[in-house]
């Protein structure tokens, strides 16, 4: 990943030093600025294009990282939440472990292992889970 850095600041600097080529000569020859604006326009998308390259790099290695052994446990808990404020994510993050606890009593009253799904979805945002127990634990 460090390589990747490394040649996106080379292509970034060399790209910076044709811009400030392109900018001094604007200066020095006034005449020429709607046709050296335009390549300065160019540039904008060459850039935008540097950094694009560099983020797909980014996210090639990072999908070819190994993945993490999975959790052992006798209970396995899979929880997502999405909310638009941090308020918002305080309480539905509350009411899911509500329900979860409802959930972890229940599968300790019953010895029922799973798995338990729960969500919900509404103003705040949603949630969704997935509780799994493994035999009488």
């Amino acid at each position: 990943m460090e390589k990747v850095d490394d040649l996106t600041r080379e292509k970034l600097r060399e790209w910076q030093m044709r811009r400030l080529e392109i900018k001094d000569r604007i200066q020095s020859h006034p005449e020429q600025t709607l046709e050296l604006s335009r390549v300065l326009d160019l540039m904008d998308d060459e850039h935008a294009e540097i950094l694009s390259q560099a983020e797909m790099i980014r996210s090639a290695d990072v999908a070819n990282e190994p993945m993490p052994p999975p959790l052992t446990g006798a209970y396995t808990l899979q929880l997502n939440v999405a909310a638009q404020s941090a308020e918002d994510l305080r309480r539905l993050l509350d009411m899911a472990v509500f329900e979860l606890q409802q959930q972890v009593n229940a599968m300790t009253a019953t010895a029922d292992a799973g798995p338990h799904r729960g969500n919900m979805s509404g103003s705040l945002g949603e949630y969704r889970f997935e509780l799994g127990g493994h035999g009488n634990a």
